[in-house]
């Protein structure tokens, strides 16, 4: 009789062995939560035969007895299906249709059962991050840094010639953060009700922040004066919000130029 037990101990637990390590796959999940501004949808791939769901908006686990490795596998394929990315030396994965992203996730190995975990933020938490940051050095975003004072025309005080230029911030439905770049030069005309406008550059593009640099890149050119040699890139130094010109293309106009 015992030697009947032990024999049945012994294949049962072979097969427990073997069921370990079964890979089958995940199964996807789904979540929808009513926000202020409309309805969020968290699907999440989750290993087959889970259990034991624990949830809340942002942090999602569940149990299975498969083995760690294959269990490890199938979250990896599931992720894989999700967009890279990287940012702040960091990677994460991003639901473009859903519009979350897995900032964190593990298979935490126990004795009898494995647990799966993932935590989430809604939108993509990169981009997010990513604008946090460039607001915090810009003094805001989707705003206007300019230069060039605001002037009132008098009969009796002659008008000084004035550079202007506006660098205006802004991002697209893919999440780059673009700008527009206006440049223009007023000088006195014979008429002091009037001043005349040089336009010398209009343009747009994207930019981006690297520590105390930013990069302004044009993507497209739809106006330069003749006298002007525009950079592709252009990079200012932010100092306390102000975005200060580094190599100045503009040195016929101005000897500086500083956008507040």
């Amino acid at each position: 009789m015992k030697k009947k037990v032990f024999i049945i101990f012994i294949i049962l637990f072979v097969l427990y062995i073997v069921f370990r390590l079964i890979p089958l796959g995940f199964t996807m999940k789904s979540y929808i939560y009513n926000l202020s501004d409309g309805k969020q949808t968290v699907k999440l791939g989750v290993p087959r035969l889970s259990f034991m769901d624990k949830k809340n908006d942002y942090s999602y686990s569940y149990k299975n007895l498969r083995g760690n490795n294959v269990l490890k596998n199938e979250v990896n394929d599931y992720l894989s299906t999700l967009d890279k990315i990287d940012c702040n030396d960091m990677v994460y994965y991003y639901d473009k249709k859903n519009d979350f992203t897995v900032i964190n996730y593990d298979v935490k190995n126990n004795i009898l059962y494995n647990t799966i975990s993932y935590d989430i933020r809604y939108g993509n938490y990169c981009f997010l991050k990513k604008a946090e940051d460039y607001s915090k050095k810009l003094g805001g975003m989707l705003s206007i840094h300019s230069m060039g004072e605001a002037f009132t025309l008098s009969p009796d005080k002659e008008f000084t010639p004035m550079l202007r230029m506006s660098f205006t911030d802004s991002y697209d439905d893919n999440r780059n953060f673009t700008a527009d770049v206006m440049v223009e030069y007023l000088t006195p005309t014979d008429d002091w009700r009037y001043v005349s406008r040089k336009e010398i550059e209009k343009s747009s593009g994207t930019y981006e922040i690297k520590g105390d640099k930013l990069y302004y890149t044009r993507d497209e050119i739809s106006f330069k004066a003749d006298d002007v040699d525009i950079p592709k890139t252009s990079v200012f130094k932010i100092d306390d919000g102000k975005l200060i010109l580094e190599d100045n293309y503009l040195s016929l106009y101005a000897d500086e130029v500083v956008l507040k």
